[in-house]
């Protein structure tokens, strides 16, 4: 058994920055690994994401 700390992980402060396509939401330059985030950083991705998801229905679909 290590007796070695756990090191906690960065907190990451700047929000994701999705972007809307033709039926589909890519996020730019996503982190390789699990991120940590500040509540404002998560809050800020979470309606990112839900407004280009929005956006990407409306391309996919622009007669309905």
């Amino acid at each position: 058994m290590s007796n070695t700390p756990l090191v906690d992980p960065p907190i990451t402060r700047k929000p994701l920055t999705p972007l809307a396509g033709d039926g589909c939401v890519r996020v730019v330059d996503p982190p390789e690994i699990a991120i940590t985030m500040t509540p404002d950083a998560a809050e800020i991705s979470g309606l990112r994401l839900i407004a280009e998801a929005d956006e990407a229905r409306r391309r996919a679909n622009p007669l309905a």
